[in-house]
């Protein structure tokens, strides 16, 4: 039986990184799709689903603090130019 606490706050977790999906990267947007198809009927969240999704959502506010455009920056940039100084 699924544990239906951990699987709703993981779907809510879900619908977040989908409002946010403009600012995510390709294998980001990926993962969503595929975690979203794989949890569409109530399952218990495995553990790496739920890593990977905060993992998702944490990068996602990271890139807030710097000048970053995933559609036309480089996929891996190792010193990017901050916002603000």
């Amino acid at each position: 039986m699924a544990k239906l606490v951990a699987f709703a706050q993981f779907q809510a977790m879900l619908s977040h990184a989908a409002g946010v999906e403009e600012a995510l990267l390709p294998n980001e947007i990926e993962m969503l799709h595929s975690l979203g198809a794989k949890y569409a009927e109530p399952l218990t969240p495995d553990a790496f689903d739920v890593v990977a999704l905060e993992v998702i959502l944490r990068n996602v506010e990271i890139r807030k603090g710097y000048r970053f455009d995933t559609k036309k920056d480089l996929p891996r940039m190792i010193d990017m130019p901050r916002t603000k100084d």
